[in-house]
């Protein structure tokens, strides 16, 4: 038996998000740009090589596309020299280490977020892309099912499908108003299901249960043993 308890977090910096004008300037984003963003450190297991896969076959379709990448580590510079072999440096941001309270701004200028990684504990990127209401693609790993609903807030990919990234991708650039429609469902869900409020009674409730079955569990054995 077990108990599913959402990692909350605070909502509100994702819910108010918006597309700022002046951070996409800052950033060299031109505001008729379709951003894909990416949060995670430049680290293995995290995908950013098949990302980088998949943005190559997107960029003949779709020029004006554009790929932010939050986050630094270890794999920058290799990182840095694969965007320029696959042709696409001039269209990848390194935006690099941003500070937490700074994340839903800069997620709020994303038109999607992608999270390929191949293991997580918890995929806290996933539920922040939703909260700011856009639309999500995932591998299949761990939970993220439990938040990445395909066809309905996301496009959830097997594990190393490159060109299923692609196809998606294209979708979702293409097509505003899907956009529209799994980021409004997906703020919806995680609305409900993640404010760290939740988390603390969701928690609190569980102990409460716990020590009262436990405490059940122990008259039941007194009475055992007066009867004995």
């Amino acid at each position: 038996m077990y108990t599913r308890v959402f990692s909350g977090f605070q909502l509100e910096p994702f819910l108010a998000a918006s597309n700022d004008p002046a951070l996409r300037a800052e950033l060299g984003l031109k505001a008729e740009e379709f951003v894909i963003g990416k949060i995670a450190r430049l680290a293995p297991l995290k995908g950013h090589e098949d990302l980088f896969q998949a943005f190559s076959r997107l960029v003949p379709e779709q020029p004006a596309a554009r790929l932010l990448l939050l986050g630094d580590g270890a794999l920058r510079s290799g990182l840095e020299a694969r965007a320029r072999e696959l042709g696409i440096s001039d269209k990848v941001v390194f935006a690099g280490l941003v500070p937490p309270t700074e994340v839903a701004r800069y997620v709020g200028i994303m038109d999607c977020v992608v999270h390929l990684s191949f293991r997580e504990a918890v995929s806290r990127a996933l539920p922040q892309g939703l909260a700011a209401g856009k639309p999500v693609i995932a591998y299949d790993f761990d939970g993220a099912d439990e938040v990445c609903f395909h066809g309905e807030t996301g496009f959830l990919v097997r594990m190393g499908d490159v060109p299923a990234v692609t196809r998606h991708l294209l979708d979702l650039a293409r097509d505003p108003a899907l956009r529209q429609r799994f980021g409004s469902r997906g703020r919806e869900m995680v609305t409900a299901s993640f404010p760290v409020e939740k988390m603390i009674e969701d928690l609190y409730q569980l102990y409460v249960r716990l020590l009262r079955e436990k405490s059940d569990q122990h008259s039941l054995g007194a009475s055992a043993q007066e009867i004995t």
